[in-house]
């Protein structure tokens, strides 16, 4: 049982509420040397692991405790793997026991020659805090077990399931909870110190969930977590035994944990798809068909609308592959000249051209062997380079320019992805029949944000979050009038028009919420463009049967239609509209009257 890491933020509290006390830096390893908490230095090394044969494994071998104030002159410091580059002045660690078993150690430790004074000088008044505290984290731990009843049969399954990144609840057949990891405290706000989990039936502790099994398959609902009301995305499976009962494993996310954790442009290379915002179903199939297309090495072609996320769906891709260790090279085939194209894919031996370099340069397809090769708006390259590249993925090999004619092999997987419709440019004879067949191996289609149900929201969460960091602003919400206006916009420019009007909106809002007023005009501007469109229907109407005043008054409706489809169907809302028509307030309502007779 990993029990250390049922407390890891009450440990973490202590620890530094005792650092801040004493003057030093405090941690705490578990059996497996692995540091579950640290202060000050020891604070970005949480989550790594201390050499086997370091103190700390020493005092787990030995479960003895250990007072080391000089160091570098210790003998267990010079036999020690981090010698060489340990800071440390002084330290005193202490054995964690529960049922005799060492789970792990606490320790203090000093990083400057005062501190190391000061611990020397106190040494027994230190080394008295220390047991202290040992005893108070095994007195916890010990409580823990005997409330919940904690049993040691089931050490391997907790083991595992504390290591998942999702939070995991396991019923029994009469849907009471046998597991729980800690991640699925931390969601459902509970400390098992303070409140028993095990042996409760799930709808004690979450209330409004199905606990159909969802087929393998990721669901998104809302679950009654704390008397509020939770977006969660979650799976549920049963697993039938043998003496004929059944157990029910619940994995599940809480939205705005996805989005918290969700990273941002500048660490691309980092990306997977649970950092990809979204919950609509069309998504999740996107998602689902890449994720299944990633554990292959077969060609694949992104399609979808500008903005849509083409270049996050290769990476995710590509680092959720057996490629993830290898390179991701891109390049965009619209941003680069003709001229310097073919330069760019092959590369070039020295002395290749006037203005090259000197000693020559790798190509784009070179630089991506052993990893991948995203070639982004394939439907902007030209037949001639089509063709060159047609032949690098037939042969699997490539010819720098300049060269003596020997071939060098690649091992590349290539992903490419465009905003045009590659058939009708084959029709056309702009592109390749050939090349297509070799690109669309695996075709994958991204939604348009305006056919994704509200992820339009979900995201702009996540970008005003992001964006409210970015300037050092408070974070907004959305008001009621531009959710409306939001949802009922096409988003031609999908998300990068979503974040470039939230970033304009934000540097405008005074209050907490995002306004209409705060909108960019051009928004504005794009949506009565589009309406302009529906309105060349009433071209060809001179030669209906209707009056000049029938056609006015169709075309008034229309005019206010839109304008409280701009400006939103509230009292604020219609103040506005009568305010633009130079119409009082009450005229307005009449004519609404009117139409909606």
């Amino acid at each position: 049982m990993a029990y250390l890491r049922l407390i890891q933020k009450t440990l973490q509290e202590w620890a530094e509420t005792v650092a801040s006390a004493l003057n030093i830096d405090v941690t705490i390893t578990d059996k497996n040397l692995t540091r579950i908490v640290g202060t000050g230095r020891f604070y970005s090394k949480i989550e790594e692991s201390s050499p086997e044969e370091s103190l700390f494994a020493k005092v787990i071998e030995s479960k003895t405790p250990n007072i080391n104030l000089i160091v570098r002159d210790e003998k267990i410091c010079r036999e020690c793997p981090a010698y060489d580059y340990c800071s440390e002045y002084a330290n005193m660690t202490y054995p964690l026991s529960i049922n005799n078993q060492v789970i792990g150690v606490v320790s203090f430790a000093s990083f400057d020659v005062k501190q190391g004074e000061i611990m020397s000088i106190k040494k027994d008044e230190y080394f008295r805090m220390l047991k202290q505290l040992a005893e108070m984290i095994e007195n916890e731990i010990s409580r823990i077990i005997i409330a919940n009843k904690l049993k040691t049969n089931y050490i391997a399954v907790d083991e595992i399931i504390n290591n998942l990144n999702k939070g995991i609840i396991i019923l029994n057949s009469q849907n009471k909870i046998i597991h729980i990891n800690i991640k699925a405290l931390e969601v459902l706000n509970k400390n098992l110190s303070d409140y028993k989990i095990l042996d409760k039936h799930i709808n004690t502790i979450v209330k409004k969930i199905n606990l159909r099994d969802t087929g393998n398959k990721d669901t998104v609902g809302y679950w009654d977590i704390n008397g509020k009301d939770t977006r969660v995305r979650y799976n549920i499976s049963k697993i039938f035994l043998e003496d004929g009962k059944f157990s029910t494993i619940i994995s599940f996310d809480e939205i705005k944990e996805i989005i918290d954790i969700a990273k941002t442009y500048e660490n691309k290379g980092e990306i997977v798809f649970d950092d990809i915002i979204g919950e609509s179903k069309s998504l999740l199939e996107s998602i689902e068909r890449s994720k299944i297309a990633a554990q292959t090495d077969s060609t694949i072609l992104i399609q979808g609308e500008s903005g849509t996320g083409k270049e996050l769906f290769a990476r995710s891709i590509h680092n959720e592959s057996q490629r993830r260790d290898g390179p991701f090279i891109v390049i965009n085939c619209a941003g680069i000249p003709e001229s310097l194209m073919e330069s760019e894919l092959f590369g070039y031996e020295r002395g290749a051209f006037t203005g090259a370099n000197p000693g020559g340069k790798k190509g784009k397809i070179e630089l991506a062997n052993n990893g991948t090769l995203f070639l982004d708006e394939i439907g902007d390259l030209s037949i001639h380079m089509q063709t060159r590249l047609l032949r690098v993925l037939q042969e699997r090999n490539v010819e720098r320019i300049g060269g003596d004619g020997r071939p060098v092999d690649v091992n590349i997987r290539v992903i490419a992805a465009t905003h045009r419709n590659l058939e009708n440019l084959v029709a056309k004879g702009e592109f390749r029949l050939d090349l297509f067949y070799r690109l669309n191996v695996i075709p994958i289609d991204l939604p348009p944000l305006k056919d994704r149900e509200d992820d339009v929201f979900l995201c702009s969460d996540y970008i005003i979050d992001k964006m409210s960091k970015k300037i050092n602003t408070d974070p907004k919400i959305l008001s009621k009038e531009v959710k409306e206006v939001f949802k009922a916009y096409s988003w031609p420019g999908n998300l990068r028009e979503l974040e470039n009007i939230l970033e304009h909106s934000l540097c405008f809002a005074k209050g907490k919420e995002i306004s209409l007023n705060d909108i960019p005009k051009y928004f504005f501007e794009h949506k009565l463009n589009r309406n302009s469109r529906e309105l060349s229907d009433l071209q060809g109407y001179s030669s209906t049967d209707k009056t000049l005043e029938e056609l006015r008054l169709e075309f008034e409706r229309f005019i206010i239609k839109d304008l409280i489809d701009k400006y939103g169907n509230t009292l604020e809302g219609k103040k506005l509209v009568a305010e633009r028509l130079n119409i009082g307030l009450a005229t307005l309502y009449r004519k609404i009257g009117t139409y909606e007779s």
